[in-house]
This record gives structure tokens, sequence and C-alpha cells, in this order.
């Protein structure tokens, strides 16, 4: 968080190799600490990355069966 609100975080290193340039930019937008100077829900719904994923189709079944799992695994994870 503090690396965040300093602005000195690193998105090309590790992981973030092969995260694209669009992605990057957007993650940028959303992790600016300052709230006037962040980009508001109704922007990032528009931002290029996520607009050009909002026709991908997506197998409704599958999308189900990954949130019951995901359900499941905080299930889980509380009763530890």
């Amino acid at each position: 968080m503090k690396k965040v609100e300093l602005g000195k975080y690193d998105l090309e290193h590790g992981v973030w190799k092969s995260v694209s340039k669009e992605a990057k930019d957007m993650i940028k937008k959303l992790l600016t600490y300052d709230p006037a100077e962040r980009i508001s829900a109704e922007q990032a719904l528009k931002h290029p990355w996520l607009a050009d994923r909002a026709s991908i189709h997506v197998d409704s079944q599958v999308a189900e069966q990954a949130l019951g799992n995901f359900m499941n695994f905080r299930a889980d994870q509380k009763l530890k």
C-alpha cells in the first residue's frame, strides 16, 4: 500500500512481463492513490482493455461453476 501511495510500484518485472500494456495502463490508473486523480468506475468500464474483453463469449455454466468454486474455497478458509 505504501508503494501505491508513493507511486513507486513495479509493473515491469516478474509476473507483469506477460501482462499487456493496455492492462498495465488500466491498473496504473486504478492504483492512483489520490481519489481525485483516479479514474472513476465508469471510466474504468470504458477503458480499452476492458471494453475489448466485453465482447468475449463466456460459457455461463463454466462461469457459475468457477463462482461456486470460489465460494467453496472461501468457506473452507473460514473453517480453518
